[in-house]
C-alpha cells in the first residue's frame, strides 16, 4: 500500500506540475530596476532574471524547449548584457530542463539538486516524455550545475546583490534554495512558496517547508516570486505557512484518535483553505505525507 500510494503521489505531481509547464504566453514583470519576473500562463512554471550591469542573472530556466527560447528570447529583448550566472533553485525538470539554451552562464545548484539530476535522470526524462509527447526532448542535453552550494552564495555584480540561499532543511525537495536580492527586496522562492494554492509535499517535508518560510520570511522582502502562479507578499507566505501548521495539526489530531491512514486520508478537511487551488486534489496526498512524517519520527 505505502509503495503504490507514494508512487500515485509522485507521478500525480509531475503530470500537474509538468502539464502546467506546457502552458505559454509568459508574462514579464519589471519588479525593481533591472529585476523581473517571467510569470508562466494559469500556474505554469515562473522564472526571473536580473540585469546587473555587468551581466545576467537567470533564475530558473524553464522545461519545455519552447518556454526556455522565449525567456531566453525575452532576455535577449531586455539587455545587450549576456547571461553570467544561472541559478536553479531545484531538480525538478521544469526549472532544470531549459538550461542548455542559457550557454554562457555559470549554473549554480544546491550539491543536492545536481545529484537528484544524475541519479534521477532516466526516470525523470521518461515522465517528462509522457506528458509533453515523445518527441519532447529531441536534441535534450542533460547539463548539470556547474558550482554547487551548500549553505549560501554571494553574488556581486556590478550593480546588484545577489543572495543564493539553502532553504536550510529538507522542504519541496531536499536541495531547495532561493534568490533573494536585499537592495531591491525582491525574493525569488523557486516552489518554497504557493498562493492560495496547496503545495504536493511528495518530494519534500511539511517541518521543512515551515523552516523555508520561516528563512525567506526573515529576510525582510517585500515582493515573493512563488515558482508558479501569481507574485506574493510576506502575508501571502505567512498564509502559506498556516496552512502547513493547520494541516500537521489535524493529521496529528486523527492519529491521537486512533485513525489509520486511508481513514486520515479520506477524512481530512481543513474548511479554512477549500477555496484554495488544488485543495480536493492534493489534500489527501499532504495528509497522507505528513501521517508517515509523524509516524516516522515525530517531525
Amino acid at each position: 500500500m505505502r509503495i503504490r500510494s507514494l508512487c500515485s503521489i509522485a507521478v500525480f505531481a509531475t503530470v500537474s506540475l509538468f502539464m502546467a509547464a506546457a502552458a505559454s504566453a509568459a508574462e514579464l514583470k519589471e519588479l525593481a530596476r533591472g529585476v523581473w519576473a517571467f510569470v508562466g500562463e494559469n500556474g505554469a512554471t515562473n522564472s526571473g532574471f536580473v540585469i546587473t550591469g555587468k551581466g545576467v542573472v537567470v533564475i530558473d530556466t524553464q522545461g519545455p524547449k519552447a518556454l526556455a527560447e522565449e525567456l531566453r528570447e525575452k532576455i535577449r529583448k531586455t539587455t545587450e548584457e549576456p547571461v553570467v550566472y544561472v541559478v536553479n533553485t531545484h531538480y525538478h525538470g521544469d526549472h532544470t530542463f531549459g538550461n542548455q539554451y542559457f550557454g554562457g552562464g555559470i549554473i549554480i545548484a544546491h550539491e543536492k539538486t545536481r545529484e537528484a539530476l544524475v541519479k534521477r535522470d532516466e526516470g525523470h526524462r521518461a515522465m517528462f516524455r509522457k506528458f509533453f509527447g515523445e518527441d519532447s526532448l529531441l536534441e535534450f542535453t542533460l547539463t548539470l550545475p556547474d558550482i554547487t552550494v551548500t549553505d549560501r552564495l554571494t553574488l556581486r555584480l556590478g550593480e546588484k546583490t545577489v543572495e543564493i540561499i539553502y532553504a536550510g532543511a529538507k522542504a519541496h525537495t531536499e536541495g531547495d534554495l532561493f534568490v533573494w536580492l536585499p537592495g531591491e527586496k525582491v525574493l525569488f522562492a523557486g516552489d518554497l512558496l504557493y498562493k492560495g494554492r496547496l503545495p504536493l509535499l511528495n518530494d519534500g517535508e511539511s517541518s521543512g517547508a515551515i523552516s523555508a518560510i520561516d528563512a525567506m520570511t526573515s529576510t525582510g522582502a517585500d515582493v515573493y516570486v512563488p515558482g508558479h502562479g501569481a507574485l506574493a507578499t510576506k502575508e501571502d507566505a505567512l498564509s502559506y505557512r498556516k496552512y502547513l501548521e493547520a494541516l500537521r495539526s489535524e493529521v496529528a489530531r486523527m492519529m491521537k484518535e486512533g485513525r489509520g491512514l486511508e481513514e486520515i486520508r479520506s477524512g481530512i478537511s481543513l474548511p479554512g483553505y477549500a477555496s484554495w487551488d488544488r485543495y480536493r486534489e492534493w489534500l489527501p496526498a499532504n495528509a497522507e505525507k505528513v501521517y508517515r512524517e509523524l509516524s516516522e519520527g515525530g517531525r
